[in-house]
């Protein structure tokens, strides 16, 4: 595994600075030897453990231990982020020379609430599923799809759950209540491992459509950020994973396409392995092969994990209208509101979260439903989207319609 130095330097100085502050604060000359050392025993076991982790974090391969591993982590932030934020306040009152009070007391406040934001994040937000809805309009839409209800969904990562499965019997039951015409999953069912899927089948189960379910391969569904010993082995692992989805009751378009017929009329679901750039996992992505064949079909639905597919190679150079992605997580920690949004992801991609239309055309990008490195949610909920195709009128449009929420 390659360990980045930054995130070593970053553990080391969050776990060390705040525990030598404290010490030399508030139990250098106040507190007895043992309880001195015991302060120091816990400081060791977080930095030491931490370090371990990430060491060894791409050498476990059970899935139970992995979560275990992340949610150490988790804990890790809940306590130290809390020191980090007190000891910040309280360096500021030290350096008034103790005049203004209310700043020590203002960080126990703060520090207090950071504590109970990442408890909520932990053990609440990455639990609070939500639905939302939203209307695709498509001029050459035939009229028997007029309505069309697509339920998508994205990016579940199974591992991140642990053995949670009660706690997501109301969202599963949710999804069926919805009565879509047909199921899209754009990624990533689990972390690495197909046994992630395991007790997982019963809920996947409830998931019921007129038409079909069909599911394409994340970036992680491949088993790339696992050291493998021998390639041999990652691919039986892939294998698995998609026998699993299948198991789900999924259909796998693997750079292919599904037609959905009503009628005399047709739609044309095309689906692309994982097309992205990660040293780890090559480029599997093969528009063309999924592509051909549908030529005739005017309104066409791509399914491809990765956003960044839709303005490199689908939205100026193809004629279809929706592209349905994943993989961006919204950020899983950011700030929403009716006003407005805010993540880091909206940093690192463009389309991050949402639907957005440009030169006539649509992409939804999921926020997802799981987690992926630490099992937590702040302000950007995970959810499912009932997107319903609607036929527009045919009208001129400019070539520089650009929108999106």
């Amino acid at each position: 595994m390659q360990v980045y130095p930054i995130t070593l330097i970053l553990i080391i100085t969050m776990v060390l600075i705040p525990d030598i502050y404290l010490y030399c604060r508030f139990m250098r000359n106040r507190v007895n030897k043992s309880t001195a050392v015991l302060h120091w025993i816990i400081s060791a076991y977080f930095l030491i453990t931490s370090c371990g982790i990430l060491f060894n974090i791409n050498h476990i391969f059970s899935p139970t231990t992995h979560f275990k591993m992340t949610m150490f982590v988790c804990i890790l932030g809940l306590v130290y982020a809390t020191k980090v934020v007190f000891c910040t306040f309280d360096l500021v009152f030290f350096l008034t020379k103790k005049r203004w009070r209310k700043i020590q007391y203002l960080g126990y406040i703060a520090a207090g609430l950071t504590f109970c934001t990442i408890l909520y994040a932990i053990h609440i937000g990455r639990f609070h599923f939500i639905k939302t809805e939203e209307t695709v309009e498509i001029e050459d839409l035939p009229d028997s799809f007029d309505g069309y209800r697509i339920l998508h969904t994205s990016d579940f990562h199974l591992g991140s759950f642990g053995h949670s499965q009660k706690r997501l019997e109301y969202v599963f039951d949710s999804m069926e209540a919805q009565h879509p015409d047909i199921i899209v999953f754009t990624g990533d069912m689990v972390n690495n491992f197909a046994t992630e899927c395991n007790g997982w089948k019963y809920l996947f189960d409830k998931l019921h459509c007129p038409d079909t379910k069909l599911a394409i391969l994340g970036n992680h569904d491949y088993g790339a950020y696992y050291d493998w010993d021998n390639e041999d082995l990652r691919s039986m692992n892939e294998i698995a994973i998609r026998q699993e989805i299948r198991d789900f009751g999924f259909k796998l378009l693997l750079n292919s396409h599904h037609f959905v017929t009503r009628g005399n009329d047709t739609i044309a679901f095309i689906g692309v392995e994982n097309w992205g750039t990660s040293k780890r996992l090559e480029n599997k992505a093969d528009f063309p092969k999924a592509y051909k064949g549908t030529e005739r079909i005017k309104t066409k639905i791509l399914l491809s994990h990765d956003p960044t597919t839709w303005p490199r190679g689908v939205r100026d150079t193809t004629d279809i209208v929706l592209t349905l992605s994943g993989h961006t997580h919204g950020g899983q920690i950011g700030i929403e509101t009716k006003w407005f949004r805010m993540s880091p992801a909206m940093f690192m991609i463009k389309y991050w979260d949402g639907l957005y239309k440009e030169y006539g055309k649509y992409i939804f990008v999921s926020r997802g439903m799981g987690c992926v490195g630490i099992p937590a949610r702040l302000g950007i909920s995970p959810r499912f989207t009932i997107i319903t195709l609607k036929k527009k009128k045919k009208e001129h449009e400019s070539q520089g319609d650009n929108v999106s929420h």
